[in-house]
């Protein structure tokens, strides 16, 4: 069967953010297993587990785009250093760390719906997991800001979303 959906040819400004935003998701895990081996309560060593969960998990969704389009990322001994760099220069409580975390993450939806504005259609689906994995950070942030019980349970329900293996 002969495919007649045209594609669209990337964008280097597409691929270039592309590129950042993998290597974002290494760095990202790699900060909140470093705040987690840290954190003195139990509950939130958790939690900043399965943060560190949803972003290897946004970052499998995409590898596969940086492999199709053969982009070189950093190693990932330099991004894992460089996420555990950032995680040593957070120190903050708990509290202090949510709030930082809900100011500024709603910004990075909309960086991650601009990157799908500029993606072939064929993109799409992988980068919505990505996109899909701020809006449930910041769901859980909500939770866990107000209290509630089964705050992680956004970021667990994210962790059972199949990735598209082509």
């Amino acid at each position: 069967m002969v495919n007649l959906t045209p594609t669209m040819a990337p964008t280097q400004a597409y691929l270039d953010t592309l590129l950042l935003y993998y290597e974002e998701e290494i760095e990202g895990e790699a900060y909140f297993q470093a705040l987690a081996d840290v954190a003195k309560k139990p509950d939130h060593r958790n939690k900043l587990h399965l943060l560190a969960k949803v972003e290897r998990h946004a970052a499998s969704a995409t590898l596969p785009l940086v492999l199709k389009y053969r982009l070189r990322p950093r190693s990932d001994a330099e991004l894992l250093s460089s996420g555990q760099v950032q995680a040593r220069m957070t120190n903050e409580p708990w509290e202090s760390l949510l709030a930082d975390m809900a100011l500024t993450y709603p910004g990075y939806i909309e960086d991650f719906l601009r990157l799908e504005t500029m993606a072939p259609p064929e993109d799409l689906p992988r980068l919505r997991l990505l996109t899909a994995h701020e809006t449930v950070a910041i769901a859980f942030l909500d939770l866990e800001i107000s209290g509630a019980p089964d705050s992680a349970a956004p970021l667990e329900a994210y962790l059972k979303e199949d990735i598209i293996w082509e």
